[in-house]
This record gives C-alpha cells, sequence and structure tokens, in this order.
C-alpha cells in the first residue's frame, strides 16, 4: 500500500482483516519496480492522500507509474489513487512538469458543501455517503445492487478516462466513479470503500471482491507456469 495520508493505519487494519494478508505502508517516492521485485507484493493499494496533487513534485511518482505499466501485479486505487492512475494512463508523466488538480465543478452562487480541506474553496467537494450507479458488471460488484453506497471525500475527478480503460461505474457529481483496465488486473475507484460503516457496508464487499480477483489471477497464474 503507497501513501502519505494521515488513514493510512486505518486502511491497512481493515485491508488485512478482509484479505487476511499482511499489509505493508511504503510511501508513494520510495516505491520503484526494484523494491517491488524483493518484497513481491501479491497486489498493490495506493491510498488516497490528504494534500493538493499540486504539493508533489511530479518526480515523485516516477516509480509508481513504472510499477503500475510493467507489474504484473493486480493493483486498486483509491481517490487520489485513482486520481493518479488516471494521471498514469493519459499520457507520460515524464513529459509533465507538474500534476495539477482537477476540481470537479463549480459552487453555485448559492450552494455550499462542508469540506475538511481548505483549497479549492470555490468547487464542490463531495462529503458523505453517495449511491453510486453501475455502469458495466464487472467480478469486483459481485453481490453488490445496482445502486451502491459509498463514502466520498473528494473535489477532484478523473476528467477523461484512459483508452486503456473501460468505465464501471458513476454518480451524479462525477463521471468517472469506477474504472478497470481493459487488459491488467487494474481497478481504480473514486470513492472510499475502506471508509464502510454501518449501515453501509458495500465498500466492504467491493474490497472482499478485490482480494477475490486477486487470488483467482495468482491461482490460475500458477496454473500457467
Amino acid at each position: 500500500m503507497t501513501g502519505p495520508d494521515a488513514g493510512h493505519n486505518r486502511i491497512k487494519a481493515r485491508l488485512e482483516q478482509i484479505s487476511s494478508e499482511r499489509c505493508l505502508i511504503v510511501p508513494f517516492e520510495e516505491l520503484y519496480p526494484e523494491l517491488v521485485a524483493e518484497l513481491n507484493p501479491r497486489a498493490i493499494v495506493v491510498s488516497g492522500f490528504s494534500k493538493s496533487l499540486d504539493a508533489f513534485n511530479v518526480e515523485s511518482f516516477y516509480g509508481l507509474d513504472e510499477v503500475l505499466h510493467g507489474a504484473d501485479i493486480p493493483a486498486i486505487g483509491l481517490c487520489g489513487g485513482h486520481q493518479l492512475f488516471g494521471y498514469f494512463f493519459n499520457g507520460s508523466i515524464r513529459e509533465m512538469t507538474r500534476l495539477e488538480d482537477q476540481p470537479m465543478r463549480k459552487l453555485d452562487p448559492l450552494e455550499d458543501t462542508p469540506r475538511n480541506v481548505s483549497y479549492h474553496p470555490d468547487f464542490f467537494y463531495a462529503n458523505g455517503v453517495y449511491p453510486v450507479f453501475k455502469v458495466k458488471e464487472d467480478p469486483i460488484f459481485e453481490g453488490l445492487p445496482e445502486v451502491m453506497y459509498m463514502q466520498c471525500w473528494h473535489y477532484c475527478e478523473v476528467k477523461q478516462l484512459p483508452g486503456s480503460f473501460e468505465l464501471l461505474a458513476r454518480t451524479g457529481h462525477c463521471g468517472i466513479e469506477a474504472m478497470k483496465h481493459k487488459t491488467k488486473p487494474i481497478y481504480a475507484v473514486q470513492f472510499h470503500p475502506e471508509a464502510y460503516e454501518d449501515p453501509f457496508f458495500d465498500g466492504r464487499t467491493l474490497l472482499e471482491n478485490f482480494a477475490k480477483i486477486t487470488e483467482r489471477y495468482w491461482n490460475e497464474k500458477k496454473g500457467r507456469s
């Protein structure tokens, strides 16, 4: 798992509970193909982060970008991780001098939204449990209804679906709420499935499904070797 967000210990605990696997927290800037080869993880989870993308040097994401494009490992991006995947697969970040936030939309004149961030105050901030609508069936949605309820904490989104991905879900405020790579076991979701709470447990089911996808992937790979 990568990410400097203050909530990464909670994410780690929930992923370990769901997968029965040990999870290791690795900062973005320390993840390179060489470390992945040494650790030999079963999956990679890229968390969100409680800072603007403008606050990061684009070079700090080079290693993660190389890993996702080159490694044959299941991966899922959560919230800010989802936005990073959009950048990684919509072009070459090595040709960019910086990564910039992509806010969803401007607030209406009389509109306000509760927020726990101070940047981009004039833009809509999704803060709470929202209905998420399936666009396409996928194993990641096994056992989930057509309308799922997921925790959202974001004001940015992926503006353009990468050509190598397919759209899986949307919300009323975000057109690309979930996506999947067409040929690699890579998923990304704009919401926070790890932030499930009673009575909304759809996020837990989605993470359980990702754990199943990971298990099937390695079993099938072993069978081919």
